[in-house]
């Protein structure tokens, strides 16, 4: 079921009473001209306006009733489009929440956010305003109006029925056009959002490479693209109506001919051909609105299925099923694991996978990032990931999180396959800071607790142990400062000192951490990496570490070197045993030295 019938779904109590409210308020719309006819035939027969008292008050409660039932009506008129919007927005999200790890990695954010924003639009008109719209008021209003059309003239009902036929063609002819239109707009609208948002996120590496004014001259034509391509699709529309007005007036010619024999000759009343020619606005009234209507659901469906096509990327099962996780005690064995991000040529289903059993493998179009990697990490034991820029460490940990997928080989967590693990119960376990110390836009008290309830003064406790303590003090919001989008606000050394008294806040059996001392100067980096050891010292503890003076005291270090595991021990066993050690230590100790230097 696509999105947009799901969230339909969830609010159709509301858009039955919408679809009702607009069949009575089109009946009695119908009806009101039917009682004009008979009030202005009755007067050439009354003899005052006492006898016309009867017509006048039905006429009367008639548009009374009209006026009732559009206001009732208001309500899920405005309730609907905007609850539909947000209902679809969520459940983009809600998707996203699923997505498999390499699937999001491939979405550029501007251009997300950018197709999300046009999808939920776009969902919303294919709802709103095409089918509620043809329930509520296009579909009632042709029944009803020709019912009294063809009470009156069944012939005219005919000719109604012709206008019908080169109306629908005309539609034909003109969606060709606007469909190639509107495939280059959508293009070039996720095109300027995708290149505008670098722009606007990333504001102290544009403006120090001077790249602003290349950017923005680069999208100048992409604007006048969009520009031009908006006025086509404008000036369509616009042309549909003016043929379509030309066609009702000679349809209203044809029948006010008509209606002038008739009443001459004795057969009509001048009340009737009026009600006709108003009847024939109520019946083409919602042509041009569908044909208008479908031109546009046609081009919302066009930009609905690039949305569809970006929720509908690969899930991570895992996040739904699998073994539950009630407890962790954070033993980790790899072995002969090997990863890659090539192209999956060759990958087995579930199905075939269990058949095969554990040691079916994937074969990879490309090359792999991890090869043949085998190792254990105890239960409660810490352990630092060491080694030149890609060397593969942080995929190490992405695999350990469940994010990425091995191509082959065996990864166990407590025993358990991870391939087989309920992770969002595992994730309940564990604390994870990634390189960039990821805040939200939100108070420090929501990115250090979220929805969870803690004492002020706990929280204040963690902040003094990340050296945050007297600058939170000496805001005037205190905990309930905003720290703004990416936590902007604050310095990336903040930031990082941030996620760390969130990992310290939550407290859980398993922490992993990313590289997360890159913005903390050396006395900093010390004094907190010193109190995560000791305050995890009986849990497993895993460390991605580019200065290796911080993870001396682990218990065992892993050596990684272009994708490979070439060594692991204690600190001074390597120190001792390996040049490529040596070697990541001397450069350590020469990035340390210049830094004490700057500082």
């Amino acid at each position: 079921m696509t999105l947009y019938k799901s969230s339909a779904m969830q609010l159709r109590k509301l858009i039955l009473l919408y679809i009702l409210l607009g069949f009575a308020l089109q009946f009695f719309g119908a009806y009101s001209v039917h009682t004009f006819q008979r009030l202005l035939d009755s007067i050439p027969s009354s003899t005052g306006l006492g006898q016309m008292g009867g017509p006048l008050l039905l006429y009367g409660a008639t548009l009374a009733i009209c006026a009732l039932l559009s206001y009732a009506a208001e309500y899920p008129e405005t309730a609907l489009p905007r609850s539909l919007m947000e209902k679809l927005k969520l459940a983009a999200l809600s998707r996203i929440s699923r997505m498999d790890y390499q699937a999001y990695r491939n979405l550029g954010t501007g251009e997300l956010i950018q197709t999300i924003e046009n999808g939920a639009h776009a969902g919303t008109g294919i709802v709103h305003r095409f089918y509620l719209r043809i329930f509520y008021e296009l579909l009632p209003a042709m029944l009803f109006s020709m019912l009294f059309i063809g009470l009156y003239s069944p012939t005219i009902l005919l000719v109604v029925a012709g206008g019908y036929v080169i109306v629908f063609v005309v539609t034909r002819l003109l969606l060709r056009y606007l469909y190639a239109v509107k495939e280059s707009l959508l293009a070039n609208q996720e095109k300027l959002s995708r290149y505008s948002v670098r722009g606007f996120m990333e504001l102290v590496v544009f403006r120090l490479n001077r790249r602003y004014k290349r950017e923005i001259d680069k999208l100048n034509g992409t604007v006048d693209d969009i520009v031009r391509q908006n006025v086509q699709i404008r000036m369509v529309h616009e042309s549909f109506f003016t043929l379509f007005e030309i066609l009702v007036i000679l349809i209203k010619l044809a029948v006010l001919a008509l209606g002038i024999r008739d009443v001459a000759a004795g057969h009509s009343t001048i009340g009737v051909t009026l009600a006709l020619l108003l009847l024939i606005d109520k019946v083409y009234s919602p042509i041009a609105i569908f044909n208008v209507l479908y031109v546009d659901f046609k081009l919302d469906k066009l930009t609905y299925d690039r949305f569809e096509r970006y929720m509908n990327a690969p899930s991570d099962p895992n996040l739904e099923q699998g073994t539950p996780v009630t407890q962790l005690r954070g033993e980790i064995v790899f072995d002969q694991v090997s990863f890659g991000y090539g192209e999956k040529a060759g990958s087995v289903t579930s199905e075939s996978k269990d058949a095969a059993g554990d040691d079916s493998s994937r074969e990879v179009a490309g090359s792999l990032l991890l090869r043949d990697v085998s190792f254990t990490i105890p239960a409660g034991a810490s352990v630092a990931i060491v080694g030149l820029s890609g060397s593969g460490k942080s995929t190490l940990v992405k695999l350990m999180l469940g994010l990425l997928k091995k191509d082959s080989g065996h990864l166990t967590l407590d025993g358990i396959d991870i391939d087989k693990l309920h992770l969002d119960s595992l994730y309940a376990h564990l604390s994870y800071i990634s390189q960039d110390a990821p805040v939200f836009d939100d108070t420090l008290r929501g990115n250090l607790v979220f929805d969870e309830k803690a004492e002020d003064e706990q929280l204040m406790t963690i902040l003094d142990d990340v050296l945050l303590g007297d600058k939170v003090r000496s805001l005037p919001e205190g905990l309930d400062t905003p720290v703004g989008e990416r936590g902007m606000k604050l310095s990336g050394g903040e930031k990082q000192r941030l996620a760390f008294a969130r990992v310290l806040a939550q407290g859980r059996e398993m922490v992993i951490l990313d590289e997360p001392v890159s913005a903390l100067d050396n006395i900093t980096e010390r004094r907190i990496m010193e109190l995560v050891l000791e305050r995890f010292h009986d849990r497993t503890l895993i460390i991605v570490a580019h200065r290796l003076h911080a993870i001396r005291s682990v218990d065992c270090i892993l050596l990684m070197r272009g994708g490979q595991l070439i060594d692991q021990g204690r600190f001074d066993e390597l120190l001792e045993r390996s040049a490529y050690f040596r070697e990541l230590w001397s450069k350590d100790g020469a990035e340390r030295e210049a830094g004490e230097c700057v500082s």
